[in-house]
């Protein structure tokens, strides 16, 4: 007897917020108050969807390879690191995210690649997780 009186009274209240919500057809309800301890956050800390102005890149020259960072202020000192096979004289690899690319050679040869470990072990340090 218990469970078909729940079963009613659940009925009960679909049909009334079936029957509220058709009755504000065209008006748009008020929003709910947020939860203390919610879990959205506030507007002014929402990552912004703008792509980072320091960008991180390995180069190879012709005797050496190297890694450094490029933002509108100012170039990073350059460091010294071994060079990844396949990657040739003149060509690079750019931090894209969470990705590599190659680039700068021809364009058969643009593509993602494997993130070396001196050019993420870079970002890292400037971003100062390291």
């Amino acid at each position: 007897m218990g469970a078909a009186r729940a079963r009613s009274a659940l009925v009960a209240g679909l049909l009334m917020a079936i029957l509220a919500l058709a009755g504000c057809k065209g008006r748009e309800a008020p929003p709910a108050p947020l939860e203390v301890g919610s879990a959205l956050p506030a507007p002014e800390q929402r990552m912004s969807a703008r792509r980072p102005v320091r960008r991180y890149y390995l180069a190879r020259q012709a005797t050496h390879c190297e890694v450094f960072f490029s933002d509108p202020d100012r170039d990073s000192p350059v460091h010294v690191v071994p060079c990844p096979l396949y990657l040739q004289i003149g060509e690079r690899i750019r931090l894209a995210g969470k990705t590599c690319v190659r680039e700068g050679g021809p364009p058969e040869r643009v593509m993602p690649v494997v993130c070396p470990d001196p050019l993420t072990n870079l970002e890292k340090r400037e971003r100062g997780e390291e």
